[in-house]
């Protein structure tokens, strides 16, 4: 099977046919979906805290998607470096994207992505301390014979709750737009799609790090989420 079409058919698998939807928007929840701008969930990180630790630090992160005859794992490890004097940071990472597909061969293929983000807007709230920020990735994937491309943006809005000098929990939820890329066989087809995560990060100020439970949706009729979590580190 030529390789743009195989890759229509696992966007139809993870958004069934039966949904209607159209050919532009399975490429760009597949695009999304496959690496790491949608595969793996969003990160409570250092900035979103009244006091963050700014430095170089560290993150692995997992996501799990499962379709109507097909699912993916996506791992990933990264390196970030703060901007803003902690308030932000920028970010590189790569991993893994494993698809599974009843009846066929799907292997695993490399994936990387990037991410600028922080803070626009923080406000102390008693004892909690609420941030609105703003957040930029680029991901891309290389299965066998094709290419996949997608970026997104996002405003990430999060509160930090506990001793400021501790550990802090930090529910988070961030709703944002999605684009999507895939080609093949000289074939190529793009779309946009709107999409929403959020979840719960456990963080230390004093230690750096910082563990997440999270999920992340492209919002796409028949389309699944994404479950995910991962850990966090950042050095002084």
């Amino acid at each position: 099977m030529r390789m743009f079409t195989r890759l229509l058919v696992l966007a139809a698998l993870l958004a069934p046919a039966s949904s209607a939807v159209a050919q532009n928007g399975a490429v760009a929840y597949l695009a999304l979906i496959a690496t790491p701008t949608g595969g793996v969930p969003t990160a409570a990180k250092q900035w979103m805290l009244s006091e963050p630790r700014p430095g170089i630090g560290a993150d692995v992160q997992w996501g799990h998607v499962s379709g109507v005859g097909a699912s993916f794992n996506t791992i990933t490890g990264g390196v970030t470096i703060p901007i803003a004097g902690g308030h932000g940071d920028v970010g590189l990472t790569a991993g893994i994207f494993k698809p599974s597909c009843d009846g066929g061969s799907c292997p695993a293929n490399f994936t990387a992505g990037a991410v600028v983000e922080g803070r626009v807007l923080q406000s102390e709230m008693g004892h909690s301390t609420f941030t609105i920020g703003l957040s930029g990735r680029l991901g891309f994937a290389k299965p066998s014979g094709g290419t996949l491309w997608s970026a997104s943006a996002g405003v990430p809005l999060s509160i930090a709750l506990g001793n400021r000098q501790g550990v802090q929990l930090v529910p988070f939820v961030t709703p944002g737009v999605g684009w999507g890329r895939a080609s093949g066989d000289g074939d190529a087809a793009s779309g946009f799609r709107p999409m929403i995560g959020g979840g719960l990060g456990v963080l230390s100020a004093s230690s750096g790090l910082g563990f997440n439970l999270g999920v992340q949706k492209v919002l796409i009729d028949g389309g699944k989420p994404v479950f995910g979590a991962g850990f966090t580190w950042s050095a002084r």
